[in-house]
This record gives C-alpha cells, structure tokens and sequence, in this order.
C-alpha cells in the first residue's frame, strides 16, 4: 500500500491541470464568440502572450498558445497556421522597432492590438488573393475588439 502514496498529485504543481482548464474555457469562448459577434476573439490577448512566451523561451506556453491558435483557426475558417505565420511575423519585423521607439508600455500595447486586427485583415487579403479565394469583409466589431482586448490587456 506505501507505493502508491506517492503517487498523489502535488497541490503546488497544478499547472498541467490548470492550462487544460483554460484550453477547454477557451474552446468553449471561442464557439460563443463565433455565435454571437459583439464577443471579441481575444486575437489580441493570444498575441500578447505569443509575444510574452518568446520573450521568455517558453516551449509549454507556446505549445498552448498553438493549440489555441488551432481553435481559433478553425471557428473562424482561417487557414491552417495561417495566425501563427502572421505572429511570427510581426514578432520578428514589428515588435523589436516597436521596443525601440517606445518605452511606454501602454502605447506598445495599444499598437500591437490595433496592427493584430487591422494586419491580420490586410494579411488575409494578400492570402486570399494568392490562393484565389473570397475576400474578407471588415466591420465596426473590429474597433470595438481593440478596445476591449486593450483593456484586458492592460489588466494582466
């Protein structure tokens, strides 16, 4: 009987159990926000933590931050890794010269919501086009979303 009473789960190691708790929280918020539309698609939030996970050479964070990306890829009907490709982006090419000129996080924050949802638009049109398929419409949700997501944002 003493070999398994050390098989109990840690109860200051519950971070495994945590991040699935949240994939499943974020699965189901982001059905709801693909029914109802004045649900912003946390978009914003996703790349703050994508920026936040290669900051720190996370591989777990990353790995969620996918997994995630996955589901929103496919609520929305984007292309497979399509997200992904776009974060890297403008992880590489945006946010150093964003780090350089500003050292107001607010205004860092505020530009990298509003290019994450006006960008993604723009890239989506260049794929769209490539691969010869319908274009995508904007509408006012979009400012709405970066509003509400720059606030989030600014709480964590």
């Amino acid at each position: 009987m003493q070999t398994f009473s050390n098989m109990q789960r840690s109860l200051s190691r519950q971070n495994p159990v945590a991040a699935i708790a949240l994939f499943l929280l974020f699965c189901i918020y982001s059905a709801l926000a693909s029914i109802y539309p004045i649900l912003p698609p946390l978009l914003g939030v996703l790349f703050f933590y994508f920026v936040k996970c290669f900051d720190s050479n996370r591989l777990s964070l990353f790995l969620y931050i996918l997994a995630f990306l996955v589901v929103y890829e496919a609520n929305y009907g984007y292309l497979t890794l399509s997200v992904l490709v776009y974060f890297l982006l403008l992880y590489y090419l945006l946010v150093p010269s964003l780090k350089k000129i500003f050292k107001c996080k607010i205004c860092i924050t505020f530009i990298h919501v509003f290019v994450v949802y006006i960008g993604f638009w723009l890239y989506t049109i260049v794929l769209n086009t490539v691969f010869w398929l319908p274009m995508p419409k904007i509408d006012l949700y979009v400012a709405f979303y970066i509003f509400v997501e720059f606030l989030v944002i600014s709480l964590l």
